[in-house]
């Protein structure tokens, strides 16, 4: 989740409701889908930035919505905080980090639907405009202790939900490829295993992807995929050109993983979206909340997206950003608003008719 998108949360929400400790009652566990390891995750996201969001209708009601679109995974965003990029202790925010029990109760509601659930937690700092690439703590060493815990926290959550795939974070670009900070991921993956026994993932920033020193200690290789899709500036590419950019962003990331010797282990797309404004496919990372509203630029990079990469055999999993609930601002959606929510908007049937077709690869001579 990037930057510019982060910051509006945070000043929307900081002043928000400050109760953690209101519990809900939660109704039995339900076991969700059997995943295969043929299984596919058609992924959309609801990201929660309060304590009791994901109890409201809004979220509860958009599981339905997502099912009449073929999504059949729920990736779940959840949150603890540092202070500031230099901070080193982490933990649940009282006015931001959903509860315990209305995640489980979410996780519940999707599995009685038949949905997988990708448990997706993050951190994030407090501080305006921060991000997670950009974490500089005073010692990695100590950041890494409370990291740990939060990371355990997660996993027992997703294992006594039987939750199918799980996340270790994403987007730490400051950390993720520094061979001296190696021996701190693979112990906090190795702390996870003893909890949780599926599949974890990672979810790597797109331009730094090729250098994540720990690919190799995790069950799924994952890329948050904002990948621009037309040169700076542009604003009105045509669909063929959009295609034509990710069959070759495709063909990179195939020929990366064969020369890395990760071609045998499964791939996803962790995390990807666009918003519905003007030069979205120049820089799909960065939403501009001034920005035009395009709509059919965010349906076209849906198409493209649908259309190339989607269909490569070596995918596993796609996760769209975001769904959207009264957490996260411009969560309506509709025809004027220019955010990365397909509620209400053309994009959405385009993600249904994708979702519905079959997934037929037919490489380029």
């Amino acid at each position: 989740m990037r930057a510019a998108l982060i910051s509006v949360v945070l000043l929307s929400f900081l002043a928000g409701a400050s109760s953690c400790g209101r519990e809900m009652a939660l109704s039995s566990r339900v076991a969700g889908p059997a995943a295969r390891n043929d299984t596919f995750f058609k992924a959309m996201t609801q990201a929660g930035y309060a304590p009791h969001v994901f109890e409201g209708t809004a979220v509860t009601s958009s599981i339905g919505a997502l099912k009449k679109a073929h999504v059949n995974t729920l990736a779940i965003q959840v949150g603890w905080y540092q202070e500031a990029p230099t901070s080193t202790i982490i933990r649940p925010d009282p006015r931001k980090t959903p509860t315990d029990a209305s995640l489980i109760a979410l996780i519940r509601r999707a599995h009685a639907a038949g949905m997988y659930v990708f448990l997706n937690p993050f951190v994030n700092a407090l501080t305006e405009d921060s991000w997670q690439a950009d974490f500089h703590p005073t010692s990695w060493r100590a950041w890494f202790k409370g990291y740990d815990a939060f990371l355990r926290h997660y996993a027992a959550v997703a294992r006594n939900e039987r939750v199918e795939l799980f996340s270790i974070g994403d987007e730490s670009d400051s950390a993720d490829s520094d061979p001296a900070l190696y021996p701190e991921w693979k112990n906090a993956i190795a702390q996870v295993r003893t909890i949780y026994k599926g599949p974890i993932t990672y979810g790597a920033d797109w331009p730094n992807y090729k250098t994540v020193t720990f690919w190799k200690d995790l069950d799924y290789v994952g890329i948050d995929a904002y990948f621009p899709l037309a040169p700076s500036g542009a604003t009105h590419p045509s669909l063929a050109s959009l295609e034509a950019a990710w069959t070759r962003i495709a063909d990179d990331i195939e020929g990366w993983q064969q020369s890395s010797g990760l071609s045998e282990k499964p791939f996803f797309v962790a995390e990807l979206g666009y918003y519905s404004g003007l030069g979205v496919a120049a820089e799909p990372a960065f939403w501009r909340p001034d920005a035009t509203v395009d709509l059919t630029g965010q349906a076209d990079c849906y198409r493209a997206t649908l259309n190339t990469i989607y269909r490569r055999p070596w995918l596993k999993g796609l996760t769209w950003f975001w769904w959207a609930n009264p957490s996260n601002p411009h969560w309506q959606g509709g025809l004027s608003d220019n955010g990365y929510t397909i509620r209400r908007k053309p994009a959405y049937g385009v993600l249904a008719r994708g979702f519905a077709a079959p997934r037929r690869y037919v490489p380029q001579v």
